[in-house]
C-alpha cells in the first residue's frame, strides 16, 4: 500500500501516521511556566533519539503548554510513566487552563530536579533532566 499523507485522503477517523510507529513510548514531560507553575502532560511524540550525547525529544503538535514552557524556559523532565501511574497520567492529558498545575490538581507528588528547575514526579522510577 502507498500512501501519501500530503494528498491523499484516508477516509479513517484518525490518521492513519499515529498507529504506523508501534510502541510508541510515552514522554510524561514536567515544565515550568514562566511565573514558576508546575505544567505536566504526556506526549506520545516523545523519545530518547541519540545516546552520544544524550538527546531527548518531545514533539507537540497542535502546540501545548509544554512546548510553550519548555521554549520559554529551556528545560523541561521527563517522567517515565509506568502501568502503576496509568490512571494519573491519562487524567494529565485532559485540557487545563494553562495557569492550572496538573500535579497539584490530580495530587500527584513531585519532588525537586538536581539539574533543572522543572520538578520530578516522585512515584517515576526513571527521570531525565533536559536542558
Amino acid at each position: 500500500m502507498f500512501y501519501d499523507p500530503r494528498s491523499e485522503p484516508h477516509g479513517l477517523a484518525h490518521t492513519p501516521i499515529n498507529a504506523l510507529v508501534v510502541p510508541r513510548p510515552i514522554g510524561w514531560i514536567t515544565t515550568l511556566t514562566p511565573a514558576g507553575t508546575v505544567n505536566l502532560a504526556p506526549y506520545s511524540f516523545f523519545n530518547l533519539v541519540s545516546s552520544g550525547p544524550p538527546i531527548v525529544m518531545f514533539s507537540s503538535g497542535p502546540r501545548k503548554d509544554s512546548q510553550s514552557n519548555a521554549e520559554a524556559t529551556g528545560e523541561f523532565v521527563y517522567n517515565m510513566a509506568t502501568f502503576a501511574l496509568r490512571e494519573a497520567m491519562n487524567a494529565s492529558s485532559a485540557v487545563f487552563d494553562p495557569a492550572a498545575s496538573e500535579p497539584e490538581m490530580l495530587g500527584l507528588e513531585m519532588i525537586p530536579s538536581r539539574a533543572v528547575k522543572p520538578p520530578r514526579v516522585k512515584r517515576s522510577p526513571v527521570q531525565f533532566e533536559c536542558r
